[in-house]
């Protein structure tokens, strides 16, 4: 089963993937004068976090080719699905780091590699 899907292209499972649902509030939202909370939610936007413990040079680079990009779409399971069903999200990556591990066999590895993924 595939876990994640990025711009179409099956990305290594996560050792760790954290979904964040965003509620985005009118500009009218705040305390009134009564303390009591107004506003209204106008859109709930995906937020995922995501790790790999360890990738190849080669998934690495398959990674970095998505992210790069503008925006894309991004496939995973829907938390509010109660028959774990897919959901497909435009997202856009945060700044990708990928802590270098070791050179075997001339090629490096990565662990710890992590990106966030935001909806637009």
């Amino acid at each position: 089963m595939d876990v994640l899907t990025m711009d179409g292209v099956v990305m290594p499972t996560p050792s760790k993937m954290t979904i964040t649902k965003e509620k985005i509030w009118s500009k009218n939202a705040g305390r009134g004068s009564t303390g009591t909370f107004i506003g209204d939610i106008v859109a709930i936007k995906y937020k995922i976090q995501i790790e790999w413990k360890v990738l190849s040079q080669a998934e690495s680079a398959r990674l970095d080719k998505v992210v790069s990009k503008a925006s894309f779409d991004v496939k995973f399971v829907d938390p509010a699905d109660s028959s774990g069903g897919y959901i497909t999200k435009t997202m856009y990556a945060g700044t990708p780091t990928y802590p270098l591990y070791s050179y075997a066999n001339g090629l490096p590895r990565h662990t710890g590699v992590g990106v966030d993924l935001i909806e637009v």
